[in-house]
């Protein structure tokens, strides 16, 4: 606490002030009970009675403070002394979290003469504020601290943040201090490239706030990349980006019919899927948005169709990607026809690969049968290991044979029945001996092969292509040896498909080659 003394004489009339030992003794006892510095001001010619008055110093009020980006305004109500007076300035002091003092900037540097101050440029950080009342060289006692403030750090926001080269983000930058200029920079906030952008307002306004657009430019590598806001105060913001730079792979698509079985073909007005397998890899892989195929060579207007991501087993590959069921609408011709799979990633990135589907509008017809006899067997009579060839005119789908087949070597029951004497016939049926396959019926243009009906357990067929090849196994009952030689006759069975779909004729078709003996 500091005392200031201020003298004042009042002067009557024919009464001179001539006694300045009294007053001297006056004031040595003011200094002795109160010895402080103080500011004493009296005049000493004249007449008439002296006085002095000491005051004391008041304390500083409790500043109010408000934050406009990086600027915080200070004010505070007057200090006065007893009588009334307020102070001639104030001091002004800083203070971090810690309770450590700072000096204030401009604006609130010094003795401030007014009740308000602004400080510009003030460091990011959680800030209070007192104020010293100061007269001369006195200072009274300083105020208690405002409440804290919080002054924000520079910062910047883009969006979006995942990106495909050439790219303009939009954004924000805050806390900069206001009248600077700001650029931007890749990587490096001193030495990296400059990057295009815009600031408004520029130079940057009061509140440090602006509206940015920051762009990425091609050629930019995939990864991760930072960018950077500067300004000239040395103020630095950064937001990171991802690039990504890399279209999807589509390592493989195919048309299958909807009946499933062997993909790569279809016939007009089939109905057909679209399968794809489709990935987004590389160190900032920003995964598959879409997947769409442009069938329209054999759909009418499906330029884009839209591919779901599931888990589709078609001719021994699983795929991740299918479409709806389509119809081959077309007017299609035989031959290869094109399609293509556009795949896009979740930024933007474009690939088109083209692929090839078979379009076959013949249908299957029977084509050759024939009988081989087992080595060491006898000719014309039917018995183990002998075998039935039957031949389509092109590749069949196993599946139309039996369900869920491939083709490969699997048990049948052969029965060879007796018709009449001039026929007697073969026919297939499962493993099971229940269910007759859809193979037709052979007959073997004579009727003493067998006397009544003979069943085959335990025979095999297979599928090769367009060939059906049938094993006989082990026969039930006796089974006789024709007497001569005979042609023998193939009428297919309907619901035998090509790998198209197209359905099987049901013409027969008559045993090759010279006339023989069967079996």
């Amino acid at each position: 606490m500091q005392t200031r003394v201020r003298s004042r004489s009042s002067l009557g009339p024919g009464i001179s002030l001539r006694a300045p030992r009294v007053l001297a003794w006056a004031l040595a006892a003011l200094f002795v009970v109160l010895p402080v510095r103080a500011l004493a001001a009296w005049s000493v010619p004249g007449t008439g009675a002296g006085r002095a008055r000491a005051d004391v110093m008041p304390v500083g009020g409790a500043p109010t403070v408000s934050v406009t980006g990086r600027n915080v305004t200070v004010s505070w109500t007057p200090a006065r002394f007893a009588d009334g007076d307020a102070v001639a300035g104030y001091r002004v002091t800083r203070y971090d979290g810690s309770g450590s003092a700072a000096a204030p900037g401009t604006g609130c540097s010094g003795v401030v003469s007014a009740l308000t101050c602004t400080e510009n440029a003030v460091p990011p950080g959680r800030w209070t504020y007192a104020v010293t009342p100061v007269q001369a060289r006195w200072n009274g006692v300083q105020s208690r601290p405002s409440a804290p403030v919080s002054v924000a750090a520079p910062a910047l926001s883009l969006a979006p943040t995942v990106v495909a080269p050439p790219a303009t983000l939009s954004g924000t930058i805050s806390g900069f201090v206001s009248g600077q200029s700001v650029t931007f920079r890749m990587d490096d906030p001193t030495a990296g490239p400059l990057l295009g952008g815009t600031v408004t307002p520029a130079p940057v306004g009061d509140d440090g706030g602006a509206s940015v657009t920051v762009t990425i430019p091609t050629g930019t590598s995939t990864g991760i990349h930072t960018v950077y806001a500067v300004d000239g105060a040395g103020d630095v913001a950064a937001q990171q980006v991802t690039v990504d730079a890399t279209a999807p792979t589509i390592s493989g698509a195919v048309v299958a019919k909807a009946s499933g079985g062997t993909p790569g073909y279809v016939h007009q007005g089939g109905t057909y899927y679209v399968f794809a397998n489709v990935v987004d890899g590389g160190s900032a892989s920003t995964g598959v948005a879409t997947v769409s195929a442009n069938v329209a060579s054999l759909t009418g207007g499906a330029s884009s169709i839209p591919l779901t991501s599931g888990s589709y087993s078609v001719g021994g590959v699983t795929y991740g990607y299918r479409s709806a069921a389509l119809t081959a609408d077309m007017m299609l011709t035989q031959g290869s026809k094109s399609f293509s799979i556009t795949a896009v990633d979740g930024v933007g990135n474009t690939a088109t690969q083209s692929f090839t589907v078979t379009v076959d509008n013949t249908a299957p017809s029977a084509s050759d049968v024939q009988t081989i006899n087992v080595s060491g067997g006898t000719a014309g009579k039917a018995e183990r290991g002998d075998r039935l060839i039957l031949t389509y005119s092109e590749n069949v789908e196993p599946g139309s044979i039996l369900s869920a087949w491939a083709g490969s070597s699997t048990a049948v029951t052969v029965r060879l029945t007796h018709v009449n004497a001039f026929s007697d016939q073969v026919t297939v049926y499962d493993g099971s001996n229940v269910n007759q396959l859809p193979l037709g019926t052979v007959s073997l243009g004579r009727g003493d092969y067998v006397a009544g009906t003979v069943t085959f357990t335990a025979s095999t067929m297979s599928l090769s292509g367009r060939t059906v090849t049938i094993t006989l196994g082990t026969p039930s009952g006796p089974t006789k040896t024709a007497l001569g030689a005979g042609t023998m006759s193939w009428t297919p069975a309907a619901t035998v498909t090509d790998y198209a779909g197209n359905q099987c004729l049901s013409a027969a078709a008559v045993e090759s080659g010279s006339l023989d003996k069967d079996f």
